[in-house]
């Protein structure tokens, strides 16, 4: 549940469009067409109104009138950032982040994720398999960030922002990517659910742990920004937005609660036996997600370790990765010991919290009996069934995890993730 690889800069053709490269006609229940969050099927010559009205754009460099006007008109998303590696994210000149930071922008066919999000349940999977996005549009994201700031001023019938609902923050391995197929399943047409896409991440930690490169408001403004961008749509039926953020980024809560101190949002986690045993159930335990920093480890688990009076080569591969989890839920816990936005969730009956308790009381959503219907079937197939037929879910595995959790595991657990469980559990 990583963040996506980083592409090279920059495009061999400025003035190229990313125009023509979608295709008409994707199938959905209610027949709308969702490419770029337009609802262009439905609305026809509408989206050509609202292009008229585009007059006077505000000056972006480096990029040709016609991307330009498809930013700005949100007929494409932001998809991923690129941070200059020799220059950093502080802007050398000026305050807040560096003009030299860029975003990429392509058409996301969001009727995929809106049809069926279990089958296309990470961003990743959406992006690629756009038709959309084999053409990108690469330019300066605190420029472009303005732009569309101060355009949006004046043409709100053209592209509207989307109000950020709920962040979803995890563990890993403990039903997070439920939540977010859920949120998407239970009103297609008024959520945006974006499920750990790259953009968020690489802005919430370009500071580094403890804003170890930069200050923290410069993480917070690169965040804010491209959330705005992320949040922009030109489909009227479109009202909320939601982010799923990768597990790594628990460890920057803080930079998300200075950038949106009133959003609410949740901690997923689950018990540390299952949560062990759904990270180690590979066949090379050195290839588990939760072992492979081991060699190069970050300065949260190298002052974890020493605060528990050990050193790293005193550490089993089972040890290693209930550390790498202590450390991503006191990203949380910490945050949540002064946060009034946040809640942690345990994976242990999972829906039932969400329908009676989290969606409607802590996210805010209108819950009526077709809602719980729609997030009631969705939860009926596996969360990440990456193929056309969707895969129905076998039950809860929670105790055949407990099982099959061996004694290297629970000793693990024991010594380095129930401390941490047991404050989750307080902030339920």
């Amino acid at each position: 549940e990583g963040d996506d690889d980083e592409e090279e800069f920059g495009r061999d053709d400025p003035s190229q469009s990313i125009y023509g490269a979608g295709q008409p006609g994707y199938g959905n229940k209610d027949k709308r067409d969702y490419r770029g969050g337009a609802g262009l099927g439905q609305h026809g010559n509408a989206a050509e109104k609202k292009q008229r009205n585009m007059q006077t754009l505000p000056k972006v460099d480096n990029i040709s009138e016609k991307d330009l006007r498809a930013i700005l008109s949100s007929e494409v998303h932001l998809v991923d950032i690129f941070i200059p590696p020799n220059e950093g994210v502080p802007s050398p000149s000026l305050d807040g982040y560096n003009e030299n930071i860029r975003g990429e922008f392509c058409t996301i066919d969001w009727s995929l994720h809106k049809k069926s999000p279990s089958t296309v349940p990470m961003f990743r999977d959406l992006v690629s398999k756009s038709p959309g996005c084999e053409h990108r549009i690469k330019v300066s994201l605190k420029q472009i960030t303005d732009a569309a700031r101060e355009y949006d001023m004046d043409n709100s019938a053209v592209a509207h922002t989307l109000e950020p609902s709920g962040f979803v923050f995890h563990e890993s391995r403990c039903g997070s990517t439920l939540v977010a197929n859920s949120l998407a399943a239970m009103n297609p047409s008024a959520h945006r659910v974006y499920s750990e896409s790259s953009p968020p991440l690489k802005a919430l930690t370009a500071c580094g742990e403890n804003s170890s490169r930069c200050p923290m408001s410069t993480a917070s403004q690169l965040f804010s920004d491209t959330v705005y961008m992320m949040s922009r749509s030109n489909d009227d039926a479109e009202s909320k937005v939601f982010f799923k953020i990768q597990s790594a980024g628990s460890k920057s809560i803080s930079v998300f609660s200075e950038a949106f101190p009133d959003t609410p949002w949740i901690f997923v986690y689950r018990e540390p036996n299952q949560v062990m045993m759904s990270q180690l159930d590979v066949p090379n335990i050195k290839q588990a997600n939760c072992v492979r920093g081991k060699k190069s480890p970050s300065a949260s688990i190298k002052h974890f370790v020493k605060r528990h009076g050990m050193k790293m080569r005193d550490l089993t591969d089972e040890d290693f990765c209930a550390v790498h989890l202590a450390t991503i839920c006191e990203g949380a816990t910490h945050e949540l010991d002064i946060s009034t936005t946040g809640r942690a969730v345990n994976y242990s009956n999972l829906i039932p919290t969400l329908v009676d308790s989290i969606f409607p009381n802590h996210f805010h959503l209108d819950l009526g009996s077709v809602e719980r219907k729609l997030i009631e079937e969705v939860s009926g197939h596996y969360s990440k069934a990456r193929n056309t037929k969707q895969q129905e879910w076998k039950g809860d595995d929670s105790e055949k995890k407990e099982r099959k959790a061996t004694e290297a595991m629970k000793s693990a657990s024991e010594q380095f993730l129930k401390e941490t469980y047991d404050i989750l559990e307080m902030h339920q």
